[in-house]
């Protein structure tokens, strides 16, 4: 189940030129769970409860994957946002075959 949340955590709500900040995203599936995760913007990603992965995004795909013991678990999104902000949403779909949206909740510099 973790493998299929921190998929569910990716987040390319923006594009990689935009994720210099430190970026914090709210995953929220439909089913009701949810997974906050933070990008580092230099491929480096933390959940809630501290666990740390890797990320990689490819723009042209809006396809983000993190790494994982299991392999990598990546979601496509919907409208990614060039510029995003705080509050910028948008759905997606796990590789599991999961959907949610997935919101913007800080940005830091």
């Amino acid at each position: 189940m973790r493998t299929l949340i921190i998929g569910a955590a990716a987040t390319a709500l923006m594009a990689t030129s935009a994720m210099a900040a430190i970026t914090t995203i709210e995953f929220k599936r439909d089913t009701g769970e949810t997974v906050v995760v933070t990008l580092d913007g230099a491929g480096g990603a933390t959940l809630a409860e501290g666990a740390q992965t890797t990320y990689t995004y490819d723009a042209d795909a809006s396809k983000m994957c993190f790494a994982t013991a299991e392999g990598d678990s990546c979601v496509v999104f919907e409208t990614p946002s060039a510029e995003p902000k705080v509050g910028d949403s948008t759905r997606y779909t796990a590789n599991d075959g999961a959907v949610g949206t997935a919101t913007v909740t800080a940005i830091t510099e």
